[in-house]
């Protein structure tokens, strides 16, 4: 939807109810790159990180893995 002095101007499908996961996507990453000093750090995967279902990854258990490619694999498109 895109205002101007208050008036609708344009709208696409602005009243249909989405799926929150997007946005909590990308307010995950600006979380992370809001808290994080060096985004080239590594981190090991736990199990239960490892266990989650629904990433295109293929992440294991104590895998070593940057920060930076953590977010880049957050932010990629969604299963449909």
């Amino acid at each position: 939807m895109i205002e101007l002095h208050g008036s609708i101007i344009y709208g696409k499908k602005e009243n249909t109810r989405c799926k929150m996961a997007s946005t909590t996507k990308i307010m995950t990453a600006i979380v992370v790159v809001e808290n994080i000093q060096n985004l080239n750090e590594k981190v090991v995967i736990s199990q239960k990180s490892a266990g989650t279902g629904g990433s295109r990854l293929g992440l294991h258990q104590n895998d070593e893995i940057t920060v930076n490619n953590l977010l880049y694999g957050l932010l990629l498109c969604s299963r449909k």
